[in-house]
């Protein structure tokens, strides 16, 4: 199996099965800004990932970076933790 690179700098990861979520600032450094995706003004993104394969399932862009390890998964959801203190629930709705 080959490397995959994922443009994320994550900042919370956690397995569900066989998917792997990531979270965090893109990888990004733009010239006039250098810090700005860092200190989390370009939002944030989600990705999916296969354990398998490491192929992307899902990508979902965020508004706020998760804190330092701020993904859990419980009970077929994904809860994150932002830096503007919400906690967010994605998942199947009951």
């Amino acid at each position: 199996k080959g490397l995959v690179k994922i443009p994320v700098r994550a900042r919370g990861m956690v397995r569900a099965g066989t998917t792997l979520f990531l979270a965090g600032v893109p990888d990004v450094v733009p010239a006039d800004d250098p810090y700005a995706a860092f200190e989390g003004r370009k939002g944030a993104l989600l990705w999916a990932v296969s354990t398998e394969d490491g192929k992307k399932l899902a990508e979902y862009k965020i508004e706020t970076p998760p804190v330092f390890d701020g993904l859990i998964a419980a009970g077929g959801r994904l809860y994150m933790t932002t830096t503007d203190g919400k906690v967010v629930c994605m998942g199947k709705a009951d």
